[in-house]
């Protein structure tokens, strides 16, 4: 699945972690470590898959289990981000 960040976000990284600004809704945000990580793979490449591989590869190497939970993380961040109009899907891969 390929992704973009929505139009209407203001986003910038900081020392804390990214901080995001939802200029149609009011809502501010700021990202944990991880969630920053994510968001920077979003706003650098945008394709999920490739998002989940360089996380994995950097974290564990290839440990299915931790891999696996990875993929799981990755995936129910990106759908909350989906869900809070933050991020946008441009369809399947």
């Amino acid at each position: 699945m390929s992704l973009q960040i929505n139009d209407a976000v203001i986003w910038q990284e900081s020392a804390e972690g990214v901080s995001l600004y939802h200029a149609e809704t009011g809502d501010f945000l700021t990202l944990n470590e991880t969630g920053s990580k994510i968001w920077l793979l979003v706003a650098s490449d945008g394709d999920q898959e490739k998002i989940i591989s360089k996380l994995s590869l950097q974290y564990i190497g290839t440990n299915a289990a931790v891999s696996g939970r990875i993929r799981t993380d990755v995936e129910e961040f990106i759908a909350s981000m989906v869900t809070s109009g933050l991020l946008a899907e441009n369809g399947a891969a």
